[in-house]
């Protein structure tokens, strides 16, 4: 794998995170309900957040393999 597709999937893995992990915590912080921005709100109250809890943790590890990855990548 190169660099490069290292990179993308970086960001690909990061813009999952914060669209499915991080912005239903902030939105269930602020009082507001579901939108597009949040998928998992749509789920009833503790199933939305175990579910954005999950999305964060994979993404942070699929985050942190890449990264090794990156390392070991051939140019």
């Amino acid at each position: 794998m190169s660099k490069r597709t290292c990179e993308i999937l970086q960001m690909v893995a990061a813009f999952a995170g914060i669209h499915s992990g991080i912005l239903p915590f902030v939105f269930k912080l602020i009082g507001r309900g579901a939108s597009g921005l949040a998928l998992p709100l749509y789920l009833p109250d503790p199933a939305a957040l175990i579910v954005a809890g999950s999305v964060l943790a994979a993404s942070v590890a699929a985050l942190w393999l890449l990264e090794n990855a990156k390392g070991r990548a051939m140019s």
